[in-house]
């Protein structure tokens, strides 16, 4: 199934030139069509240092068109069709309405940054778009100089997960995959086994075993006939999937990490940590989730 539409958010910011460019890119590669987005905050309005002599309609309109003739020159070229929307409002509500109505196959937007102590402890407006949209959400963090190369994939066996890889393989089917799945055994574990006296070479031997368990699993679930697909390979990392990944990206391994996200609250997220949250705030390339909202027909 193609991707057909595709919504890129821009900010307007110093991000917007990579996003553009990886949403103009992708456009291109899929022939698909482009929903370009910008909203005018609705804060932006209630600033009490606006004088009260100037007419917020005649503001609003002035903020408008200049936003739309941004829009334009980064979005529009002569391969791919545009439409430019220019909203006032919460972002995150007007983003994912938008890409709702226009049933988009693919969100493309900047990380964004937590703005005050509300969006650092529930998140910002990318937080909430890869929580609540009803597609993938593509987060562009680097400059777009080529279609991306090699993919990382976080995997666990979830249906989000699994909806990742196949996603990975949709976005840039030329790509190399590294599926990763992190595995370590607990350390409350690996003392009981000490203290029943173990020795340490059956501890190796079991997390050896484990760890041919988990790989032959993977090969189940993402191969054929007992084999990865071509430019496809495995890698059982040791610690928490968070960690593993964001060690990829560092290393400049992958240009782009994938994974799924089982959507939990927000105040859970914050409480506990998150795998996709990490991602967004510390990875070194670009991130693409697919959220628990997601659909995941393919």
């Amino acid at each position: 199934m193609p991707i057909k539409t595709i919504l890129v958010a821009l900010a307007l910011d110093n991000d917007s030139v990579n996003v553009a460019r990886r949403a103009l890119q992708l456009a291109d590669q899929h022939k698909a069509k482009i929903i370009g987005v910008h909203v005018i905050e609705s804060s932006v309005f209630q600033d009490p240092e606006i004088p009260s002599s100037l007419n917020k309609t005649e503001l609003t309109g002035m903020l408008e068109a200049q936003s739309r003739q941004q829009l334009h020159s980064l979005l529009t070229t002569q391969n791919e069709p545009t439409i430019l929307h220019i909203e006032s409002g919460k972002a995150h509500t007007v983003i994912k309405n938008l890409a709702a109505s226009h049933n988009a196959d693919l969100i493309v937007l900047g990380p964004g940054e937590a703005k005050g102590l509300r969006e650092k402890m529930f998140g910002s407006t990318t937080d909430h778009i890869v929580r609540h949209a009803s597609c993938p959400v593509l987060v562009v963090r680097k400059n777009a100089r080529t279609p991306y190369q090699h993919i990382a994939i976080g995997v666990d066996f979830s249906d989000h997960a699994n909806a990742a890889v196949l996603w990975a393989s949709r976005l840039s089917p030329i790509a190399a995959r590294d599926l990763i799945h992190a595995f370590e055994i607990p350390l409350q574990f690996e003392q009981a086994m000490r203290k029943a006296g173990t020795a340490q070479v059956e501890i190796d031997n079991y997390r050896k075993a484990r760890i041919d368990t988990i790989r032959q699993e993977i090969i189940q679930t993402y191969g054929k006939n007992n084999r990865l697909p071509r430019r496809t390979r495995t890698f059982i990392a040791p610690g928490d999937p968070a960690t593993a990944l964001l060690e990829i990206s560092r290393r400049r391994a992958a240009d782009l990490i994938a994974l799924g996200t089982q959507g939990k609250s927000p105040i859970a997220q914050h409480l506990l940590g998150s795998v996709a949250r990490r991602m967004l705030n510390e990875a070194e390339c670009d991130v693409l989730v697919v959220s628990a909202n997601a659909k995941l027909e393919l």
